[in-house]
Formats: structure tokens, sequence, C-alpha cells
């Protein structure tokens, strides 16, 4: 970082430029810094061009209407640089515009490797405030100015563990209709960097205390409207989604307990963000999914011989998380990945509830389910373990139906980690195998033996030739070999 900061101060030397925010509040708490805050009193958009050239990197802007600008770093220890324009003429006012007391902290940056000596804060709010680990606004039009910042200040506890203090809260409450006033990028961006975290459904829980998340997702205000009748749990629907969410989030951060054999697989597998957009993680997108994977029950709801029914609550239910996903600006592959979940979610269930799973139909479930198995399997046990506390099902049934999930990733990862069959056989085996010469009937054999293997009849080389050996008098019959 050293090095960085070097480089930056030659280069703008003919310019004020503070390090701001959470760069110089981690800094003075001695903490770990993996992003880099910038303010600069002009020229914010020529500086951060300079910066991106000097780096090789491209220049991301996160908000015009601020001259708030993004640099991204490869290979580095620092992820992004960001740069904005003062809030304001000078620093003192730019710190006065800042979001919560605890960012409102800032040095030159020409003075950084003696910072301490040169720290500016707000007031004298700013120390007491870092001291106690309290988030509290900088002023009482904080989150009229920028309705975002209700949403940040639950991002701050996710990644610094401070606690938003009681009048913060109380703010957020009074504000929250307002959050859509804000760039529904801006909203995905934060939201999935809380649903990130380890602790997200705690503050996922809060936000919906203060009404924030039904003012974000109007569904969930007809989640909780639904009649109680209809429904397991005590507090209906929302109860029921929100405790799934709160079991995946459990299973997410323990994967040694759930999957002790398989918990290095499970850890990769979700370590795997690549596919989806920036901020966004698999595991968010599962909690997301969590969260929702029942919303369309409301509208399903019917009554036949006595008893309740979904019917297709599923399909239903995939085409509303599409609108809720559009509604923050999701990209269509993070769209596609919740909606492919909630549409299978009951598959598990429904193999699972005869306390038999056949190899044949284990198979049949991962050709159905690719690459996801690891993700229905958790959305899965999320949604058994929400009726635990309410003893509807019987233990036994449960512990059933956990056996056979983690066997079924047992095979599954078995299947996926091991050599492929046509990696073990080919032509030419079978040629030599059965002193055969090249023709159609060696890619017949080959097709018979990769049939074998995808019904899970064979797995390795001796058990597809002994196979191929009881087929061979009839393919010779039939090609009229000699």
């Amino acid at each position: 970082m050293e090095k960085i900061i070097e480089k930056i101060n030659d280069l703008l030397c003919e310019y004020d430029v503070y390090a701001v925010g959470g760069f110089a509040r981690d800094l003075f708490l001695k903490r770990k810094c993996k992003d880099i805050d910038l303010s600069v009193n002009k020229g914010a958009f020529e500086c951060s061009k300079k910066i991106a050239f000097l780096f090789k990197t491209k220049l991301i802007t996160l908000d015009k209407s601020t001259n708030t600008y993004r640099i991204m770093l490869k290979n580095s220890n620092i992820v992004n640089i960001d740069i904005s324009a003062f809030k304001g003429k000078t620093i003192q006012e730019d710190l006065q515009n800042r979001d919560f007391t605890v960012n409102a902290i800032a040095f030159n940056l020409k003075y950084f490797e003696n910072f301490n000596k040169y720290i500016i804060m707000l007031n004298k709010n700013v120390l007491k405030d870092l001291k106690a680990k309290k988030i509290n606004t900088v002023s009482i039009k904080s989150f009229k100015s920028d309705p975002l910042r209700m949403i940040r200040g639950f991002r701050f506890v996710a990644e610094i563990g401070f606690k938003l203090s009681k009048k913060t809260l109380s703010q957020v409450k009074q504000n929250a209709k307002f959050i859509n006033e804000v760039a529904p990028e801006r909203i995905k961006t934060e939201l999935f960097k809380i649903l990130a975290s380890e602790k997200s459904s705690v503050l996922v829980s809060k936000m919906d205390k203060c009404g924030l998340l039904s003012a974000i997702f109007p569904k969930i205000e007809r989640m909780k409207m639904d009649e109680k009748k209809y429904y397991y749990h005590p507090n209906g629907l929302f109860q029921h989604s929100f405790e799934t969410m709160v079991s995946a989030e459990k299973i997410l951060n323990n994967f040694q307990k759930y999957f002790p054999d398989n918990y290095i697989d499970m850890q990769n597998h979700f370590g795997n963000n690549d596919f989806f957009s920036e901020s966004v993680t698999r595991m968010g997108l599962l909690k997301f999914a969590a969260l929702f994977h029942d919303n369309a029950k409301p509208e399903t709801v019917t009554f036949k011989d006595g008893k309740i029914h979904f019917f297709n609550h599923e399909q239903f239910g995939a085409e509303n998380a599409k609108n809720i996903m559009l509604s923050i600006k999701l990209s269509k592959k993070d769209i596609e990945y919740v909606m492919f979940l909630i549409r299978w979610h009951m598959r598990l269930s429904t193999l699972t509830k005869n306390n038999i799973v056949t190899k044949r139909a284990a198979l049949k479930l991962f050709r159905d389910i690719g690459d996801r198995i690891p993700d229905l399997i958790v959305l899965s046990m999320a949604d058994w373990y929400s009726y635990k506390s309410l003893k509807i099902s019987s233990s036994k049934g449960l512990k059933f139906q956990e056996k056979y999930v983690k066997d079924l990733l047992k095979y599954y990862y078995e299947l996926k980690n091991s050599k492929p069959l046509h990696k073990i056989i080919n032509g030419t085996i079978i040629m030599e195998k059965f002193d055969l010469k090249s023709g159609p009937w060696i890619g017949e054999l080959l097709k018979i033996a990769f049939s074998y293997h995808d019904k899970g009849k064979v797995s390795n080389i001796k058990e597809v030739l002994k196979i191929l050996s009881s087929k061979l008098t009839q393919i010779k019959k039939k090609y009229k070999i000699r």
C-alpha cells in the first residue's frame, strides 16, 4: 500500500488530496485496509483518469452527480481506489457532509507516513463514537440528503462490527420510505455486501423492523399479510421465509459441521463467485433465494379434501423473484441462478419423502440440476430446518432427509472428482482388448459403455469391459465380424 500511496502523491502533487472516510478510519483504528478512499479539492475526474492510466486499469464512474469514481487494481492487496470531489469547498465542509461520525475523519495524503499527527476529525463525537464502536449520523439530515446511507449503515455494521445507535435506528425508521429515491444499482451493491457477511440475517431482521426491507421489496408486505392459519409458523409465511434464510446462513457458515465428508468441496464451490456480478456472491444469492423461495404461496393457496395446497408455487415464485430482482438491477446471470433454485426447491423434498433414493434417481437429479446440486441441497436443508422448532414433523423423518442429502452430496462429488469415463475408456482400448479393427461397431460399444455409466451400473474400467464382453457376440453378429 505504501508504494501505491507514494505513486499517487507524486502523480497528484498539484492537488489537495485527502484520505477520507473508511480508509482514514481504518488506518486510525489500525485495521487492515482493502480500499483507498480519497477526496480532492478539484478535478476528481481528471485525477481518476491519471491514476487509472498510471496503474493501467479502467476507470469506473460510481456516481456522476457527486463526481465519484473507482479504479480497480489487479494483483494487489488494495482492491479499489475510490476518488470523489470535496463535499463542499474545504475538507472541513466535506467532513460536515459525511454520512456517519465514524467516517468524518481525514488527513492530507502527503502526510501518510505520519498521518496520526495530522488527523482531522469533524468534532469530539467522532472519537467518542470510534471508542464506543457506535454508528451515529453526522446530521439529522444525513438520510434525507442521501437515503442510501440507511443501508450503508447496516453494511458498516457487517464490515467493521460497530453497532447502530438507537438514535440512528429511529432515524432509519422515520426515513425508510425515501429509500426508493436511490438508484436501484446502488441499493443492490449495498444490500449484497450485507448478504455476504456471516451475520447478515441479524441485520436483515433489523432492517425489517425499521421498515427498510419492505420499502425496498413491497412483496414482503404481501408475505406478511397472509392469514396465519395458512402456515405452520405462528407469524405466517414471512417468519418461515426468514427462518429459512437464518438456517441457510448457519449451514453456509459451517460446512464442516453439516458436511464433514465434503466440506472442502463446499468451501471451494461457494467461494467461486466469478459467474456473478460485482459485489454479488453465491452465498448472498442463496440467502436471497431462501428469503423469497415461497413468495408465491399467498397467490397459490387452495384447499382440497380438507388439506391446504400451494400448487405450482415454485414456478410462480420464480417468476415473481425475477421481477423482484429486476427492481434492483441484478444481472441476468444473478437472476437466472435465483430463479433456478426457487423453481427446483421442492425437488429434494419430493425425492426423499419415501425414505429411499435409488442410484438411478440420484443420477437423474444430477443431470437435471447439474453443478448447482450443492446450492439446492443447502436451500432444501434450510427449508426443512425452519420447521424444527415447530415439531410438526418427526425428528426421525428429518434425520432420514439429512442422511439422504448428505449421501447424495457425497455421491455427487465422488462422480465429479473421479476421472470421467471417456478418459478411462476409448476406442483404442476396446480394439486392443477385444482384438477388433476400427469401424462403426467401436462407436456402438462406446455408446453402450456410456449408457451403463449414466445409469450408475458401472464405475470403473473393469466393470465396463465386463459389460462390453457380454455384448460382444451380439455386436459381432450384427456387423458380421468374424
